[in-house]
This record gives structure tokens, C-alpha cells and sequence, in this order.
């Protein structure tokens, strides 16, 4: 779906010069992208079944205002997903979820078109963001745009996590440039509270890191009370080019998914990449997902085995595939990702 930027404005930041042409004299300029996606895939249970994997519409608009304040706003206008009677017991619920809109401390909640929209003040080594934005949550497997990702290789915490809210955050960056370190406040996933992160990106050498902690309120409809639960996201990678690895590994009490009961579980995802050109690239992954329901006394775990491609054959042009196994569960999708961008100022 969209690469969901790393709440470090300070990494943000090096998008919107990227994406947003900044001018000589007054470091003003924006750009508008529109991307549409477009799959066809298969699952093979019991029975063959038909889906659109990831065909998606989205758009971002991001530039700079002047030389240290910046802005970015991503919208979905249009979306399918995996979800279906064909996943039983909800195993992997459909990719809509991510897009919840809880409204700060109104017990409120739907969809919206809007994923993010947040300006941003870049004062030398720090940055301070304000708006809707993702949280801070999840490993090197939340840092891809939605519209980059196979829904069907990610973890039940990517496919259930409401990312998208309110808040404000503050990054600082070490002169080197090495490390990024970020704390957020923003509106809770789960209705009328405030959650709190903090996050560490680091580079060293050809270790990277993405560690976080998000302190999330959590429903405990079978106990006396709420309790404020630590989301705790450990990623690691290692860059050999053309080689790297990538182990994202995390806990999932805050996981909405499962809020009728109390939940103790974890999820790890492991990639191993293949990329000898801007043109090619290759990965294997595997996830596992493990929960125990203390309500039940019971575990639920799965595993997913997958392998997926990607081809550039012109600029902007991305033909992408991915197939595997969920479970005893067959499924592959192929497509194709055109991105049509526009210098506005």
C-alpha cells in the first residue's frame, strides 16, 4: 500500500526534496504524484478463488514551503483487498482496517480517504511534525507505501493496526546523520485516550535499526479496567549489496485485531533480498504469527511462506508478483504500478 513514512520528520524530510523540486533562492517547490495499481491473483484453498490483491488509486502531494518547513499528504481513493469468506476464522482481515479514522477523544471511528497530511518545521539537526500521521509502531515492514506492498506476505499486525492519526512528533538527528531518534503523542487507536512512542533509526555500519516503544490504551472488556499496554517493534537489517537481511520482530498486546479479549502474542517477519539493479529486485519472506487468548486459554498461530519480484522496465513503471503459502493456503498475484508525477511550483 503506501510506504509508510518513518515518523522521524528528519528521514521524511529527504522524500519531500526528493519528490518536491525545491527551487534555487527560496527552497520552495511541491510535486503531486498519482499511482495506480492494478492485480490479479488467486487462492487456493478448499476451493480457487478470485481476488484484485492490492489494485489500488493513490496520490501524494508533498513539497517545501520554504527552506526549513515541508508538508506531505497521502490519499487512497479506491482500494481491494484479500478479505473474504474465503479466509476462514479471519485469519487475515481485510486491508480497509488500516484506514480507521478514530476522531481524538470522540469514541468516534470510520474509514477516510485521507492517510496523512502533516507539515513539518526542519530546524537544523531537529523536526517537529503536527497532523495526522502514522504512529510509531511496527518495524522495516511498515517503511513501504501501501501501494508498494503485497498484502498477503505481511504480518496480521500490518493487516489489522490502525497506523493512521492524529498526533504531533519531534526528531533529533546526530550530526553524523547516523542515528534518529523520535517521540510522538497522538490520538489512540483504541477511542478517547493519548499514545505515546519513542523510536531510534540508526546506521551502523551495515547494521540499521528500527526499534520502538508505542504505550497504547487497551480494552479489557473481561477485567475491571483498562490498561495502557507497550507496543515493542525491534528491527534489524543487514546490507551486503546486493544482499540484505531483514528481521522485524514484535509484540501484539496492542493489536485491535483482538480486542474482545486479552491477548498475548508476537509476530516476526524475516526478508531476505536480492536486488543486483535499480531494474530487478528479489525477495524471500517468511511471517509468523503467534497469539494465546488468556479468555480461552487457547493459541492461534500461522506461518507464510513467500516469494516476490519486482521489474522496472521503463521509469515509473513497476511489474510486480508475489506467490505462496499461508499455511496449506496457495495464493500468487502479478501486476503493474505506473506513478505519474507532476512538478506543480
Amino acid at each position: 500500500m503506501k510506504k509508510i513514512l518513518v515518523v522521524c520528520a528528519a528521514i521524511t524530510l529527504s522524500c519531500f526534496l526528493v519528490r518536491a523540486q525545491e527551487a534555487e533562492d527560496t527552497g520552495r517547490g511541491a510535486g503531486l504524484s498519482i499511482i495506480p495499481r492494478l492485480d490479479a491473483g488467486i487462492l487456493h484453498s478448499d476451493e480457487t478463488s478470485f481476488s484484485f490483491g492490492n489494485t489500488s488509486l493513490y496520490t501524494l502531494f508533498e513539497g517545501n514551503i520554504t527552506e526549513n518547513w515541508s508538508f506531505s499528504v497521502a490519499n487512497h481513493w479506491g482500494a481491494s483487498d484479500w478479505g473474504g469468506t474465503s479466509f476462514e476464522d479471519g485469519i487475515l482481515t481485510p486491508t480497509a482496517d488500516l484506514y480507521n479514522l478514530y476522531l481524538p477523544f470522540s469514541g468516534e471511528s470510520g474509514n477516510n480517504f485521507l492517510d496523512w497530511a502533516y507539515i513539518t518545521y526542519a530546524p537544523g539537526s531537529w523536526a517537529f511534525s503536527l497532523g495526522k500521521m502514522p504512529l510509531i509502531v511496527g518495524g522495516f515492514e511498515f517503511d513501504e507505501y501501501d501501494f508498494d506492498v503485497n498484502p498477503m506476505t505481511t504480518t496480521l499486525f500490518w493487516n489489522t493496526f490502525t497506523v493512521y492519526q492524529y498526533g504531533a512528533s519531534a526528531a533529533w538527528t546526530t550530526p553524523n546523520e547516523a542515528h534518529t531518534f523520535t517521540a510522538q503523542v497522538a490520538a489512540n487507536q483504541f477511542n478517547n485516550s493519548v499514545g505515546f512512542g519513542v523510536k531510534w533509526n540508526g546506521q551502523i555500519g551495515p547494521w540499521s535499526t528500527n526499534y520502538s516503544v508505542f504505550m497504547s490504551k487497551y480494552a479489557r472488556p473481561w477485567a475491571s479496567s483498562d490498561a495502557f499496554l507497550p507496543i515493542i517493534s525491534i528491527g534489524n537489517r543487514l546490507d551486503f549489496e546486493p544482499f540484505s537481511l531483514t528481521v522485524d520482530f514484535m509484540n501484539r498486546c496492542g493489536d485491535p485485531y483482538y480486542t474482545t479479549t486479552d491477548l498475548y502474542g508476537y509476530t516476526l517477519l524475516a526478508t531476505a533480498a536480492y536486488a543486483p539493479s535499480e531494474s530487478f529486485d528479489l525477495s524471500a519472506r517468511f511471517a509468523w504469527n503467534d497469539a494465546y487468548f488468556e479468555l480461552t486459554d487457547s493459541y492461534e498461530n500461522y506461518y507464510t511462506y513467500s516469494l516476490q519480484g519486482n521489474w522496472y522496465p521503463i521509469d515509473n513503471l513497476r511489474i510486480q508478483g508475489c506467490a505462496g503459502m499461508m499455511d496449506e493456503d496457495f495464493f500468487a498475484t502479478v501486476g503493474a504500478t505506473y506513478t505519474f508525477e507532476f512538478k506543480l511550483w
